[in-house]
């Protein structure tokens, strides 16, 4: 009777494990399908950068468990979904993004990174473009004083977006000549296309 315990509960331990655990495995698979791991936190995608981080993270930093997913082949539409598996895993925030537990180590997520292409596709909202526009896509505050954020498209530009209050409508969205600052257009009222080509 005692083994028989023993046995039941060592399949139970097992079986625990087996469904709870996330391995490379997961994000392989999910990279095979053409769509990168990613998982959604208080509405922002994070995307795998393929990066392993071997710190330890404090209690204060973790932010919550990946309680659901999708296909490898989808996009994650909910908090705490992703499209790679690892249902139960820890995340947490690390400095430039999230981490979350992968084979007992700390795999890193950034945000999705803003692409020349996505401006120009942008700008043709011209005055509704607002802030909630960017807010999925990497980013560095920078303002003092001002409310202004910088989006590194590629070596020859960068995206900035400025004004009193995130809550309101930007005073500017400017795309910057990464090699002359003075060098602008904001994407709302001028030509993306034509200022590249120039």
């Amino acid at each position: 009777m005692v083994i028989k315990k023993r046995i039941i509960g060592f399949c139970i331990f097992i079986l625990m494990i087996t469904m709870t655990a996330c391995s490379n495995k997961h994000l392989e698979s999910s990279i095979q399908s053409d769509r990168i791991p990613m998982v959604m936190i208080e509405d922002h995608l994070y995307l795998d950068t393929g990066k392993r981080i071997s710190i330890e993270i404090d209690d204060s930093s973790l932010m919550g468990t990946i309680t659901s997913e999708v296909a490898g082949s989808e996009i994650p539409v909910k908090n705490d979904q992703s499209n790679f598996g690892c249902v139960g895993a820890q995340y947490a925030s690390y400095e430039e993004g999230i981490v979350v537990m992968v084979d007992n180590q700390w795999q890193l997520f950034r945000k999705e990174k803003l692409t020349l292409e996505k401006v120009i596709e942008l700008s043709h909202k011209g005055q509704e473009l607002s802030w909630n526009d960017f807010k999925s896509y990497d980013s560095t505050e920078i303002g003092s004083g001002l409310y202004i954020l910088r989006y590194e498209l590629d070596e020859s530009y960068y995206l900035l977006i400025g004004g009193n209050n995130p809550r309101k409508k930007p005073a500017y969205i400017r795309l910057v000549k990464a090699d002359h600052s003075e060098n602008y257009i904001d994407i709302r009222e001028n030509n993306v296309e034509e200022f590249i080509s120039k």
